[in-house]
């Protein structure tokens, strides 16, 4: 076995990128990277236990010439007696009818069709041949967009299985000579010499001053990679953990956790524990939110400052709510409505989230989240409720004036976002007496006395299956 073959295997068993019985298929485009990993990968198929097939894309854009690209796969396949899938990609009509990117409907297309045969032959791994200059363009790519120099990682899931790239500590001189001695042809894509692309500048007018200062830069740049990679496997790991630990959820489903817990994080942990809270916003989305390092700091910013409130809306109707030390998603739901409307005695009507109720005392009803008692002279009934407006006050047991609102609800810790659906109920003459969930007025006592002839209950409602039901205590706790 050449060196070249033995450098190769052992970076395999080192990154554990390979295991006897997997199916891999071999991205093969015809240029003589892809060719080097056909030839390499049918030469050591036998040694390793592993089946071996190749799958070639036209995205039809040279004409004949795209296409003898994969007849030349295809005769090498027969040669080597490994099944070959080839398949095409209309990328011009696309680009007519639908615009984008030339590259990313390529690769787009490209990778649609390797899991469509990954998926229909039953293989676990995708090859690709990307070698330590691809490395090296990559993080160059990486590093100008102002992105962590990850670079491509070793390996990494799809659907129905992984790719590898066991070619990442060759060198481009390697994969040509170890094509030419094996005799076989390869083909070149001539828009590899076009300026038109980022990497193509940076492989032709960049790398090549960086490998003239020192020819290891490219294989000094897969070994720091993979370090990177690993460290980053492990911090995210961590985060994990972290999130799983602090993140509680309500019974929406959204997620709220402390922001002292929060802070207690190390700020690397910290950067990766807030996409782990969007991921689990868009269930792993990407396109339903930008990923980018302007909301990411953002968010990093706001979960790293304890004054004021914060409120940031989030794609799809959510919003991040940083309030009182406590940090939530929410959804933005209807806010109820403002207007004055009558509390009909003997009867619960709905308000948001509430059911509220007043009635005479000596009437059972079910238990509630709150019960009160109170006496008002008849000109004072019935009970109004409606929605908060400036100005409003209420006067609190103990206390000779009343007392603004929203001074309230910055001693009680109500935050914006409760603060617009808070009931607010008044007498008939509207008089503010009480907040329900929040405050009552010198009116009302939590325990019965000859004095009292009413009672004021307040309980919470919810959806579950599509239906409405109360909740009272004994189910919410």
């Amino acid at each position: 076995m050449q060196a070249f073959e033995r450098k190769i295997l052992e970076f395999i068993h080192k990154e554990k990128l390979l295991s006897s019985g997997r199916r891999v298929l071999v991205a093969c485009s015809g240029g003589v990277d892809s060719v080097a990993l056909l030839l390499f990968m049918a030469t050591i198929r036998e040694k390793l236990r592993i089946e071996v097939a190749a799958a070639h894309v036209d995205h039809m854009l040279r004409g004949q010439e795209s296409a003898d690209d994969g007849k030349l796969v295809k005769g090498l396949c027969e040669k080597l007696g490994i099944p070959f899938f080839g398949g095409n990609v209309p990328v011009p009509s696309i680009l007519n009818e639908e615009g984008g990117n030339m590259q990313d409907v390529c690769r787009t297309g490209r990778y649609a069709f390797f899991t469509e045969v990954m998926q229909a032959g039953h293989y676990d791994v995708l090859a690709t041949a990307h070698h330590a200059e691809d490395q090296l363009e990559t993080v160059l790519m990486q590093m100008s967009k102002g992105n962590t120099p990850f670079g491509i990682p070793l390996s990494r899931k799809i659907d129905g299985g992984s790719i590898i790239r066991p070619f990442l500590p060759a060198m481009k001189e390697e994969l040509l000579t170890y094509v030419k001695e094996r005799g076989a042809q390869f083909r070149e894509d001539p828009s590899n010499d076009s300026d038109a692309y980022l990497r193509n500048r940076l492989r032709r007018h960049v790398a090549p001053v960086i490998m003239s200062e020192n020819p290891s830069a490219a294989l000094n740049t897969v070994k720091m990679t993979v370090a990177l990679q690993e460290d980053e496997l492990l911090l995210g790991s961590l985060a994990k953990e972290h999130f799983a630990s602090i993140v509680t959820f309500t019974e929406d489903g959204l997620p709220t956790f402390s922001l002292d817990l929060f802070s207690s994080m190390h700020t690397a942990l910290q950067k990766r524990f807030i996409p782990l809270l969007l991921n689990y916003l868009y269930f792993g989305e990407i396109k339903p939110v930008e990923y980018n390092t302007a909301l990411l700091n953002q968010l990093h910013h706001h979960l790293s400052a304890s004054a004021g409130n914060v409120t940031i809306d989030l794609p799809r109707g959510y919003r991040f709510v940083r309030e009182y030390g406590n940090v939530s998603i929410v959804e933005e739901m209807p806010i109820p409505d403002t207007s004055l409307r009558k509390l009909e005695k003997g009867e619960w009507t709905i308000w948001g989230d509430m059911l509220l109720y007043w009635g005479d005392a000596d009437v059972m009803e079910a238990d509630a989240l709150e019960t009160m008692y109170f006496d008002l002279p008849n000109a004072d009934l019935p009970l109004y409720v409606r929605g908060r407006k400036d100005g409003d006050r209420l006067l609190l047991p103990g206390m000779t004036r009343p007392k603004r609102l929203s001074r309230l609800f910055i001693d009680e810790k109500i935050g914006a976002e409760q603060r617009r659906k808070i009931p607010v109920v008044t007498t008939a003459n509207e008089e503010i007496c009480a907040i329900p969930g929040v405050r009552y007025g010198i009116q009302f006592r939590e325990r019965k006395t000859e004095q009292e002839k009413y009672i004021f209950k307040m309980k919470k409602r919810e959806n579950l299956n599509g239906k409405e039901r109360e909740l009272d205590v004994a189910e919410r706790y």
